[in-house]
C-alpha cells in the first residue's frame, strides 16, 4: 500500500508594491546606468528650452524696453504736446487718438480733463473712449493690411472713409472678406465685432463731432488769453516767451487756462519751462554751428582740411578749442548739458525705430510675432520627434530588463508609469539648464543691443513666467514624446522580450 502524498505547505505572500520613493529612486538609477542615451536625450530637451526660453525673453525684453523708450520720448516731449493740445485745435483724427490712448492705457486723468474741458458726463466721456479705441482698431487694421487686399476691400480709402465705404456696402465687403481666409478682423469677437461697431458708427461719428466742437471752443479761448499776453510782451513766440518771461506772469497765463478745465498744473508749466529753454539753447546752438563764419573759424581752430558737419560738431562740444568758439554764446556746463541731451536724444531715437515692431500687436500670444510662434511650433515637433527616437532607442536596449520586471511582478501600467517619470526626470533637469542657458544667451544680447535701458525696465516678473513656461514645456515635451515607446514597452509579453537580442 502506497504511502499518502506528502502535503507541503505554501507560504505565499503578499506581492510587494513599491512606493514612489522606491519607483523614484529605481528612475534615478536606470538614468545614470544609461548615462549616455540619457545625455543625447538631455541634449535634445536643453536646445528645445533654451530655444524657447531665448524667444521668450527676447520678446519680453524688446517690449519693457520699447515701452520704456516710449515714456521717456513723451516724457522729453511733454512740452511741445502740452503746448499743442492747450492751443492747436483738434482734429477728427488727433481726438479719436486721444481718447483711444486714454482707453488702452486706462487714464481716468486724461477721461477727467475731457469731461472737464468739454463740459460732457464722465459717463459720456467713457463711452466715446472705448468706441474711440475700436475705431482706431479698426483703421489701423485697414492701414497695415497688405495694398492688394485694401484695394479689394475699400479700395483706396482709409481711415473713417473705409468704415463709410464699408457702410455703403456692408454685404460685399464681408462676401469678400469670408474668401480671405488668411486675414483676421482684430478685436475679440472678430468680424461680429466689427459689424457690431458699424452698427453705432454713424451714431459715435456725431457724437465725436459735438465733442470736437467743445474742446475746440475752449482751445480757441485759451489761445485768446495766450495771445494776449504775447502782445503785451511784444509779440514772441510762445516758445520764446514761456521760459523767459518771469514767473508770476507765466503762472498767471497757466492759472487762466486750467480755469477752462485743462490739467496744467504748476509742476507742468516748470517742466514745460525747462525743456522749452533746453529747445531753444539747441536751435540757438544748431544756428550757430551752422553759420559760416563760424564754421570757417571751426575749420582753422581743429586744422580740418573739410567741413565737419553739424552732428560731428555736437559730438566735440566738450573739446577746449569748440568751448573757446563759444564761450561769448554758452558756458562750457551748459554746452555739456546740451552734448548731453543731443546724444540721449540720438540715442532714444534709434532705440525707437529698433522697437517699433516690437510694440504693434499686443494681441500677440506670449508676446510673439506669427513667424516665432510658427517657428516655436515647428521646432517643439522636431524636438518631440528627437527625444521619442532617443526614448525609443533606450527602451529596445531594455527588453530583457523589461521582461524580468514583469516576471517580477511588475504590471503593465507600472512599467508605463517608470518610463515616463524617467522621460520627466531627464526633461526636469534638461528644462532647467535649457531655461538658464536660454536666458543667459537673451540678457547678453539684449544688454549689447539695449545696453542701460535693459536694466532700467527689466520685466523681472515676465522673465519669471518666461522660466516657468519653458520648464512645464521642456516637461510636457520629453512626456509626451516618451508615451508612444513607454506603452509598447508595457504591452511586450515576457516571454517575448526575453526573445529578443
Amino acid at each position: 500500500m502506497s504511502s499518502p502524498p506528502v502535503i507541503r505547505e505554501i507560504d505565499v505572500r503578499k506581492q510587494h508594491r513599491m512606493s514612489l520613493r522606491e519607483t523614484w529612486t529605481l528612475c534615478i538609477r536606470g538614468v545614470k546606468h544609461r548615462l549616455f542615451r540619457s545625455a543625447l536625450t538631455l541634449a535634445v530637451v536643453v536646445l528645445a528650452v533654451a530655444f524657447f526660453m531665448f524667444l521668450l525673453c527676447d520678446s519680453m525684453y524688446q517690449r519693457a524696453v520699447g515701452k520704456g523708450v516710449d515714456a521717456e520720448i513723451a516724457s522729453s516731449r511733454a512740452a511741445q504736446i502740452q503746448l499743442t493740445r492747450l492751443l492747436t485745435p483738434a482734429t477728427a483724427t488727433s481726438a479719436m487718438r486721444h481718447l483711444a490712448a486714454a482707453e488702452k492705457a486706462g487714464d481716468e486723468a486724461a477721461l477727467a480733463e475731457a469731461a472737464s474741458v468739454t463740459g460732457l458726463p464722465p459717463e459720456e466721456i467713457a463711452a466715446l473712449a472705448g468706441l474711440a479705441a475700436k475705431e482706431r482698431l479698426y483703421t489701423d487694421w485697414f492701414a497695415k493690411m497688405p495694398v492688394g487686399r485694401r484695394l479689394i476691400l475699400v479700395k483706396r480709402d482709409l481711415g473713417r472713409d473705409a468704415l463709410r465705404r464699408i457702410l455703403a456696402e456692408p454685404d460685399a465687403f464681408f462676401r469678400q472678406l469670408a474668401i480671405m481666409v488668411d486675414l483676421r478682423v482684430p478685436g475679440p469677437r472678430k468680424a461680429d465685432g466689427l459689424r457690431e461697431f458699424l452698427a453705432v458708427f454713424p451714431d459715435y461719428v456725431s457724437r465725436m463731432d459735438a465733442f470736437l466742437d467743445r474742446w475746440n471752443a475752449k482751445v480757441a479761448e485759451a489761445g485768446r488769453f495766450t495771445s494776449a499776453r504775447l502782445a503785451a510782451a511784444g509779440d514772441p513766440p510762445e516758445t520764446r516767451w514761456i521760459p523767459g518771461a518771469p514767473e508770476a506772469e507765466t503762472e498767471a497765463w497757466r492759472a487762466s487756462v486750467a480755469a477752462l478745465g485743462f490739467s496744467f498744473s504748476p509742476e507742468d508749466l516748470a517742466t514745460m519751462r525747462s525743456q522749452l529753454r533746453d529747445a531753444n539753447d539747441e536751435a540757438d546752438l544748431a544756428d550757430r554751428l551752422a553759420d559760416a563764419a563760424f564754421r570757417d573759424a571751426w575749420k582753422v581752430k581743429f586744422r580740418e582740411a573739410t567741413d565737419s558737419t553739424a552732428e560731428e560738431k555736437m559730438g566735440r562740444l566738450g573739446d577746449k578749442r569748440a568751448r573757446e568758439l563759444l564761450a561769448d554764446a554758452f558756458p562750457a556746463a551748459r554746452l555739456d548739458e546740451l552734448a548731453a541731451n543731443h546724444s540721449a536724444k540720438n540715442r532714444l531715437s534709434k532705440l525707437e525705430r529698433a522697437l517699433a515692431a516690437s510694440l504693434g500687436d499686443d494681441s500677440a500670444l506670449l508676446g510673439l510675432s506669427g513667424r516665432q510662434l510658427f517657428l516655436l511650433a515647428i521646432s517643439f515637433l522636431v524636438c518631440m520627434v528627437g527625444i521619442a527616437n532617443a526614448m525609443l532607442m533606450s527602451i529596445t536596449e531594455r527588453y530583457r530588463e523589461i521582461a524580468t520586471m514583469k516576471c517580477l511582478g511588475a504590471t503593465d501600467s507600472y512599467i508605463l508609469s517608470q518610463f515616463m517619470m524617467e522621460a520627466a526626470l531627464q526633461g526636469f533637469f534638461g528644462g532647467l539648464v535649457g531655461v538658464v542657458l536660454g536666458f543667459a544667451i537673451s540678457t547678453v544680447r539684449s544688454a549689447l543691443a539695449f545696453g542701460g535701458h535693459l536694466w532700467a525696465y527689466f520685466p523681472a516678473g515676465d522673465v519669471a513666467l518666461c522660466a516657468l513656461f519653458s520648464l512645464a514645456a521642456g516637461v510636457l515635451l520629453a512626456a509626451l514624446a516618451s508615451i508612444q515607446p513607454s506603452w509598447s514597452a508595457s504591452r511586450m509579453a515576457p516571454m517575448e522580450a526575453m526573445r529578443v537580442e
